[in-house]
């Protein structure tokens, strides 16, 4: 069995860039007691000089029991010349807060807590997950109307997002072994490991699985759960390529906008339609801190991008929101802004040039012969004012709800956001907009439109006043 594990260990280190600390998960079960020991076994090598660490995660559900679980972890990580390092955490408040099962809460907690202690890099986790937690993992999966990934089961290595940190390097080098060798060979090397008494309670579906269900596949079908797992093989090598499809989607029609992430819709990326669910799969689970879409999710947003109506939205796991827009697929978190301006910014007289708030604003007062130079027409963020219709100081801010102006050459007042829909302008993109005003209202609608009262008149002036408002240097590293 170690030659075994010294193999998968070479593996998973070259796949995490030989990284030169691991953390172990200790749970105090014969899993990880032997996950432990081969480590141990395994760092006297020649050449395997890593930092180890003993991970243990109290979820916060089994009170007294749990302590003791800590304490049993910590001696076994101590008899090995280990490091140890635990956390308490309450994993019934954080499923009710994220909305999940404690199964997927704790498994939430167990990452986050796992890539607290990979911070920096240069790090690998290894758990103890074995060939019998694959197959349970599996019919699981099944089960609940998983798809090809779902059914493909866990990967011996995989970088696992959990934002806002990077992916963490995550690896199982127990999963080719079946739970009676890990138990043979913990028993003879004498090591001593806790039973958890949650893992008979058949109320939990996967204990359901493991002491009823594939018993009962087995004496049908005896050798079920090994063609089980050749069958995952071959769908984990298929995943694989849907997903390098799905990530060249990304890599070509994503791209990070304001407060969240547009992913532009194509008839080419319609028409890969499996590619085109990884893809979106892949924003849901690197924007949702992991938390993976389930097919459910996954087909809504297929028809949102296929048929949905501008403006249409749904909520996919972790809070997180999809808006259809013309052209694709807006992804972002209630509440979220871009940044900018919190308050109403009252600007000099003319001319000045300032920076504030992540935006560079200058004026100057210059001849005009009654129209906008070439150049500047075709700068979205100049504009030239008739300094006869400016009454009071100039203010920059947030438009307000219901405001209203005359847009140049409009027939009267409109509403604010009635010209940005007509105008068409993306819903991601109008958090962006800002409102020039003196004291009679709103000039210039930043970047879109002006205000007719503002235009110049059509025969040469002495003076007009040229406004430019961008983002600074600032501001742009903000967004």
């Amino acid at each position: 069995m170690f030659f075994r594990f010294t193999d998968a260990m070479a593996r998973i280190l070259a796949s995490a860039d030989n990284p030169r600390k691991i953390v172990a998960g200790l749970s105090g079960g014969v899993d990880s007691a032997t996950l432990l020991h081969l480590l141990s076994r395994w760092r006297k090598k020649p050449g395997n000089d890593y930092e180890i660490v003993a991970a243990h995660l109290n979820h916060g559900l089994r009170g007294e029991v749990a302590r003791e679980d800590r304490d049993f972890s910590r001696e076994l990580a101590e008899s090995f010349g280990t490091d140890f390092v635990f956390r308490d955490v309450d994993a019934g408040a954080a499923a009710r807060k994220e909305g999940l099962g404690l199964e997927a809460a704790g498994r939430l907690l167990r990452y986050r807590f796992f890539a607290e202690l990979a911070a920096g890099g240069g790090t690998v986790v290894l758990t103890g997950h074995h060939a019998d937690d694959q197959i349970e993992t599996i019919l699981l999966h099944l089960h609940r109307g998983a798809h090809r990934r779902g059914l493909g089961g866990m990967r011996e290595f995989i970088r696992l997002p959990v934002p806002p940190r990077p992916p963490l390097a995550l690896g199982r080098p127990l999963l080719g072994f079946a739970r009676e060798e890990i138990v043979a060979y913990a028993r003879e090397h004498s090591l001593v490991w806790r039973e958890d008494a949650t893992n008979r309670d058949l109320a939990c579906a996967r204990n359901r699985t493991r002491h009823r269900i594939l018993p009962i596949l087995e004496r049908l079908s005896p050798g079920f759960g090994r063609r089980l797992l050749a069958r995952a093989e071959l769908l984990r090598l298929e995943e694989d390529r849907l997903c390098r499809e799905g990530g060249e989607l990304l890599h070509s029609l994503a791209e990070s906008e304001d407060s969240g992430l547009f992913f532009r819709v194509t008839e080419i990326a319609l028409a890969r339609t499996e590619a085109l669910a990884h893809a979106f799969r892949q924003i849901v689970e690197e924007m949702a801190g992991g938390l993976l879409p389930n097919g459910n999710s996954l087909a809504r947003l297929m028809i949102l991008a296929a048929s949905g109506r501008t403006g249409a939205s749904l909520t996919l796991p972790g809070g997180l929101e999809a808006w259809r827009e013309a052209d694709g697929i807006f992804f972002t978190f209630p509440n979220s802004r871009s940044g900018g301006m919190e308050t109403e910014i009252i600007l000099p007289e003319a001319p000045f040039a300032i920076e504030s708030d992540g935006l560079a604003v200058t004026a100057e007062l210059l001849p005009s012969a009654g129209r906008r130079p070439p150049a500047d027409s075709r700068d979205p963020e100049s504009e030239w004012l008739d300094p006869s219709a400016v009454h009071g100081p100039l203010r920059l801010r947030r438009p307000r709800p219901g405001e209203r102006f005359r847009p140049l050459g409009a027939p009267g007042r409109r509403k604010i956001q009635d010209i940005l829909t007509d105008l068409k302008i993306p819903r991601r993109r109008r958090s962006r907009a800002l409102v020039l005003a003196d004291d009679a209202g709103t000039l210039w609608l930043w970047p879109w439109r002006l205000a007719d009262r503002a235009r110049l008149p059509d025969q040469p002036i002495v003076q007009a006043l040229r406004i430019r408002i961008s983002l600074s240097a600032s501001g742009k590293a903000a967004r």
